[in-house]
Order: structure tokens, then C-alpha cells, then sequence
């Protein structure tokens, strides 16, 4: 990684790590409220409306009032954010948690290809990139092979995951350019203040109350906005004001990890569909986020 040795990374590190494991709980708490027959638009709503909120302390926190350029470009960076989440929950709804969030870990490589293709870096693409790209073609095989009886499925989750993490690996190459061009902070609060209000377009096809609590899926609804609110503010504090950003996503990744540990462990007391996998299931998906993490690992 840049400049390991450096304590202003290692802040982004240890952000992204913390975020990563949060994240994870998330994830299997949004995967359990769309079992239990919650809405995929109203979760949506939900989780960014939570996540818009926890970013209002950043207006205060910066010097000056945004300018008209800095939120033309958080609403376009909050819209790119809308997308990618609104694919990750369809995605979390087409597939298990445990094969969706080890997926989202090729942001890492994806982030490298981005910030080259959009000229942020002049450095040409090393030759580990290509052989990482290659190789996580074989970790997706083995993360999201499909379980018995479950193909269709299995592959609309796949593109619907991939798809997430080529709008997140966007974003994340596109934040510390722009923050840096401004006030890192503020800009934080334009993409996620445009986040709340851009949300809004999705009210007329919420499947229920937004803010309902009435069944039992709500809870987990609710579980699932904040803990996904809350390492969103980690991860996006980690990618705007330090220039790191595939290397905050290489630990990032470790979500995937923490995923399939949880799910594991707690998939069956909670009642998850994917918590009765077969134990060769779980083995192929563990090998397959290995491999994706060795390969994240040759382009730090």
C-alpha cells in the first residue's frame, strides 16, 4: 500500500476495517427484513434517508456555505450513490448475503481501473492488475456457483452484485478527486444531503410505510439502515480525505470475510434461508473470497 508506514493511512485503514465489519451486519439484517417480506424500495428509502441525516453535523463542521459547483457535483455523485445501493439491495434479495458481499470485495480492483481510465492517475495499469482481473473471474465462479435448485437466482444476483460494485468503484474513484478540490467535508455533506433528497424520486413505488414498525421485518429494516448509515460515515470519511482510495477498499473488502463468518455462526439461530446451506456451499464461497482477497492483494 502507499506509504504504509504513514499514521494518516493507517487512520483510513482502520476506518475501513471497522466499517467493513459493520457492514457485514448490515447486509445479513437487510437480507432477514427482505425475507420477512419487506419492501426492496422501502428498505432503500429507508437505509439513505438514515444514512442522509447522519451526514447533516458535516455542514456545521465545515468552514463557508456550499457552493452552487459543489452541489451540482455532490447531487451527481449522491445520484451515482442512489443507484449503487438500489442495486446492492436487489442484489441482496435475488441472492444470499454470504455470496453478495464477498462479491462487492472486486471494488478494490475495479476503483484501480477507474481511477486510470478517468486520468486521476498517469501511471499505466502494472501488469499484477491484469493478472488480478483474471483471476477474480475464478473467484466469482466459486463465490457465486449456484447452490442445488438455485441457478437463475444465483446469476441474477451475481450481475446485480457486480453491477453494484462497478457504480460503488465509480464513486469511490470519483470522491477524493472532487473532495480534495474543495473542502472534504462539505463535499461529504452535498453527496449525502443530494443523497436524502434524490431518494425521494423512489416514494411512489415504497411497497409499505416508510417509517413503519408494525411487523417483525421492520425491526430488521431499521437494524439494517443505521448499521448501513454508520460505516457508510466511516468508509466515506476514509475515501474523502485521504487520497487511498484502493487501499481503503482492499480492507474494506474484508467484509466479505466477516460475512460468511456471520452467516455461519448466526444464519441458522436467525432464521436466514442461507443459514441451511450445505458445509461444501460455505467452503466454495470461503476459497472463492480467498482468492478474490489475493487477488486484491496483488494491486495494493
Amino acid at each position: 500500500m502507499n506509504d504504509p508506514s504513514g499514521y494518516e493511512n493507517w487512520t483510513a485503514y482502520l476506518l475501513a476495517l471497522l466499517a467493513g465489519l459493520i457492514y457485514a451486519g448490515g447486509a445479513i439484517a437487510g437480507k432477514k427484513a427482505l425475507e420477512l417480506g419487506r419492501g426492496q424500495v422501502r428498505t432503500v428509502i429507508l437505509s439513505n434517508l438514515i444514512l442522509s441525516v447522519c451526514f447533516i453535523p458535516h455542514f456545521f463542521l465545515s468552514p463557508g456555505w456550499p457552493t452552487l459547483k459543489e452541489w451540482i457535483t455532490g447531487s451527481g455523485l449522491g445520484a451515482i450513490f442512489l443507484l449503487a445501493q438500489a442495486l446492492l439491495f436487489r442484489a441482496l434479495r435475488a441472492g444470499d448475503a454470504s455470496m453478495v458481499s464477498p462479491l462487492m470485495g472486486i471494488k478494490s480492483i475495479l476503483v484501480a481501473f477507474f481511477i486510470v481510465i478517468l486520468g486521476f492517475s498517469h501511471q499505466p495499469l502494472s501488469t499484477d492488475t491484469w493478472i488480478a482481473a483474471g483471476l477474480t473471474a475464478v473467484a466469482v465462479g466459486l463465490i457465486g456457483w449456484p447452490a442445488k435448485n438455485s441457478g437463475r437466482a444465483s446469476a441474477k444476483g451475481i450481475l446485480l452484485a457486480l453491477a453494484s460494485a462497478a457504480a460503488f468503484s465509480l464513486l469511490d474513484s470519483m470522491v477524493p478527486h472532487f473532495s480534495h478540490q474543495t473542502d472534504p467535508v462539505r463535499m461529504l455533506f452535498c453527496i449525502f444531503g443530494s443523497l436524502g433528497f434524490l431518494t425521494l424520486i423512489l416514494l411512489p413505488w415504497k411497497e409499505e410505510p416508510i417509517f413503519s414498525r408494525g411487523n417483525p421485518g421492520d425491526n430488521w429494516a431499521w437494524r439494517s439502515g443505521l448499521l448501513i448509515a454508520v460505516q457508510a460515515v466511516l468508509m466515506s470519511t476514509a475515501i474523502a480525505c485521504y487520497r487511498v482510495p484502493t487501499e481503503v477498499n482492499v480492507v474494506y473488502s474484508s467484509r466479505g470475510l466477516w460475512t460468511l463468518l456471520f452467516v455461519a455462526w448466526l444464519g441458522s439461530r436467525l432464521g436466514l434461508a442461507e443459514g441451511s446451506l450445505t458445509p461444501w456451499v460455505k467452503a466454495r464461497r470461503l476459497a472463492g473470497c480467498i482468492l478474490l482477497g489475493i487477488c486484491i492483494l496483488l494491486i495494493a
